[in-house]
């Protein structure tokens, strides 16, 4: 099937899909949801030759809850997270940020693994994995690799995916008791908006009241979305006191790589980064303890 200069292929299987995308060559590219893809091809920049819809792949499909975690098909939508419960009580920071990506219409069809594999700094989903320590299975066509989160992406729109290979799951520990976190999205509107910044933080609590393990996470903060380790680093093995942690907000401020837009200026960013790392925790240990 052939439109605007390129042909549509609609695989049944993953292996089908693979199997298609080595034929077809480099210019064959994946699509799930298509949210992005179609606003590149109608701006002009994306001229693919050919586009592989991965919808109909059943592998690619499914949240599960495993006994390690949680296991998200590339083609879970953001709204199938969003009306999880389960998620929402063992993973809030993933279910807030997946609740904030655009519409509810773009949620219904815009996917999790479509959204890594976008690669934009600005991915709320992004943040909400890399709190959790996500890692990446890979498809190759003659067997799989497993990436964390924190390597699979390569530059602004680039990930380390390699001609005819596909993200197919994105797998989460399940996190130890008294874990805390949230995600907030910053934005000049209050709907259907990219975020001016995107705040994530986590804090496990050891049984005497330590931070056993910390996660800062921001988007909008550097060319991908990151961790801010040092940051991290101040919260670990401390008690969660005002002090420790406005200190950490303060080191992530500083290390993040954020830069003057039309969206906000690089300041600002800074300044919500400062305010909103306390507060997310506040909020998290809040709701947690009611």
């Amino acid at each position: 099937m052939a439109a605007k200069g390129f042909s549509y292929h609609r695989p049944t299987s993953l292996g089908e899909a693979l199997a298609l995308l080595a034929d077809l060559g480099p210019g064959a590219v994946p699509v799930a949801g298509a949210t992005d893809v179609w606003v590149n091809l109608r701006a002009g920049k994306l001229a693919p030759e050919a586009l592989v819809s991965l919808r109909n792949v059943p592998e690619l499909s499914g949240l599960r809850k495993t006994e390690h975690g949680l296991a998200l098909g590339a083609c879970v939508t953001h709204a199938e997270v969003e009306d999880d419960p389960w998620v929402a009580e063992h993973f809030p920071a993933l279910h807030q940020a997946c609740s904030g990506v655009g519409s509810r219409q773009v949620r219904n069809v815009a996917t999790v693994g479509g959204n890594l594999c976008n690669a934009a700094p600005s991915a709320d989903s992004a943040v909400g994995l890399l709190l959790y320590d996500a890692e990446c299975r890979i498809e190759t066509g003659i067997g799989h690799r497993d990436v964390p989160l924190t390597e699979f992406f390569a530059g602004p729109n680039r990930t380390v995916l390699g001609p005819g290979e596909v993200l197919a799951e994105i797998r989460l520990p399940l996190p130890a008791g008294r874990t805390f976190a949230g995600y907030r999205k910053i934005t000049r509107r209050k709907a259907v908006e990219l975020p001016m910044i995107g705040i994530g933080a986590r804090v496990t609590l050891g049984a005497d009241g330590r931070v056993a393990e910390a996660r800062i996470a921001l988007g909008v903060a550097g060319p991908t979305p990151l961790r801010v380790r040092k940051a991290e680093d101040r919260l670990e093995g401390e008690l969660l006191t005002r002090e420790a942690v406005a200190e950490a907000a303060e080191i992530a401020a500083q290390q993040a790589k954020v830069r003057d837009s039309w969206r906000g200026e690089a300041w600002y960013r800074r300044e919500m980064i400062r305010v909103w790392i306390p507060r997310i925790l506040d909020e998290a240990v809040l709701s947690r303890k009611g």
